[in-house]
C-alpha cells in the first residue's frame, strides 16, 4: 500500500501537467513552458499560504489554488498572445520563459522572501493552506482528487465539446480552420491560458501537500512540467494514455529514489529510461510516416534542381 500511495503522490502533478500539455499538442501548438508555469504557480501559492492568515482551511486552500492557477495563466498569456497575434514561434518563447521563471523565483527566494536559513526557502505555509495526506507516512495527498478532476475536465473538453472539436481541426489543418471561421488565434490564446492555469495548480499541489514552502529545487530531474510533456508525447495527447503514462512516470520517480537509497543506483537512471521511451516513440513515428518524409525531401530536391513537379504533385 505504501508503494502505491507514494507512486500516486509522484504521479499527481504529472497528471495535471500532462493534461495541460495535451490541449496544446492536440492543436499542434507546442507549449513547452509548462515547467515555468509550474514554478510561477508554486511560488504564488507559497506566498499566499503564509501571507493570508485570516481564512479557514477550506477557503484558504481554495484561494491558494485559485491564485496559483491565475499566476500560471497570466504567465502563459505572454507566449499565448505572441503566438495568437504575432505568430511568434511558441517553442522559443516558452522555453525562454521557463528559464526566466526559475531564475526569478530562485532570486526572490534567496534574497527578499527567503528566511535566511542554510538553504534558500520561503516561510512555511500555514496549516490552513495545507492539503491533507491520505496517510501521514506517505506522499499521496488529496491533490490526487484535484488531478483526477483536471483529467476529467480536459477529457470532457476534448471529447464532448465544440471547443475540443475545433482544437482537433486546428491541429490537423490550422490554415483551413482559420479560413472557415474558427477564430484560431482566440482559441490558441485560450489553450495557453487553460494550460497555464493547470501548470500553476500542479506547482501549488507540490507546495501545499509535500514541501510546505517554496524551494527552487522542488521540481527537478527533469521537472514535473517536463515529465507531463513526455507523458503527453508518449500518449499521443490522448487523455487516457496521459493518465497511464503519468502513473508509470510516478512509479519511476518513486522507484528511482528507492533504488538510490537501497542500492546506490543514480537518480539519472530515470532520465535514461524516459529518454529511451521517447526515442522509441520517435522511431515509431518515423517508420509510420517514412513514405511521406521521403516524398517531402524528394520534392525539395527536385525543386532545388529546377525539375518540374510530377503529375499529381502541387510543386510545393
Amino acid at each position: 500500500m505504501g508503494g502505491i500511495l507514494n507512486t500516486l503522490g509522484y504521479a499527481t502533478p504529472i497528471i495535471i501537467t500532462g493534461m495541460a500539455t495535451s490541449l496544446s499538442l492536440k492543436a499542434k501548438v507546442f507549449n513547452m513552458g509548462v515547467e515555468g508555469q509550474v514554478f510561477v504557480g508554486a511560488f504564488a501559492a507559497a506566498l499566499a499560504g503564509y501571507m493570508i492568515t485570516w481564512l479557514p482551511t477550506f477557503l484558504h486552500v481554495t484561494l491558494c489554488l485559485l491564485i496559483a492557477a491565475a499566476a500560471g495563466a497570466l504567465y502563459a498569456f505572454i507566449p499565448g498572445i505572441l503566438k495568437a497575434k504575432l505568430n511568434v514561434n511558441e517553442v522559443v518563447t516558452t522555453i525562454m520563459l521557463n528559464s526566466i521563471a526559475t531564475i526569478v523565483t530562485g532570486f526572490l527566494t534567496q534574497s527578499y522572501l527567503g528566511t535566511g536559513d542554510a538553504y534558500a526557502h520561503t516561510e512555511n505555509i500555514l496549516q490552513t493552506a495545507r492539503l491533507v495526506k491520505l496517510d501521514s507516512k506517505y506522499r499521496c495527498t488529496t491533490a490526487i482528487f484535484i488531478a483526477l478532476a483536471v483529467w476529467a475536465f480536459v477529457f470532457f473538453l476534448m471529447k464532448k465539446t465544440k471547443f475540443g472539436y475545433d482544437i482537433n481541426c486546428i491541429g490537423k489543418q490550422m490554415e483551413f480552420s482559420d479560413a472557415v471561421g474558427m477564430r484560431v488565434g482566440k482559441k490558441i490564446l485560450w489553450i495557453f491560458l487553460i494550460g497555464g492555469s493547470f501548470g500553476g495548480i500542479a506547482g501549488a499541489t507540490e507546495i501545499m501537500g509535500v514541501n510546505y514552502n517554496f524551494v527552487n529545487t522542488f521540481s527537478a530531474n527533469p521537472g514535473i512540467g517536463w515529465d507531463g510533456f513526455f507523458a503527453c508525447i508518449l500518449a499521443g495527447s490522448e487523455p487516457v494514455g496521459v493518465l497511464l503514462y503519468a502513473v508509470v512516470f510516478g512509479a519511476l520517480r518513486y522507484g528511482a529514489l528507492a533504488a538510490q537509497t537501497g542500492l546506490g543506483v543514480p537518480l539519472d537512471l530515470i532520465n535514461i529510461v524516459k529518454s529511451t521511451l521517447v526515442l522509441f516513440m520517435a522511431l515509431k513515428l518515423f517508420v509510420n510516416h517514412r513514405g511521406a518524409l521521403i516524398d517531402f525531401f524528394a520534392k525539395g530536391r527536385r525543386k532545388a534542381d529546377g525539375i518540374p513537379a510530377a503529375e499529381g504533385e502541387d510543386g510545393l
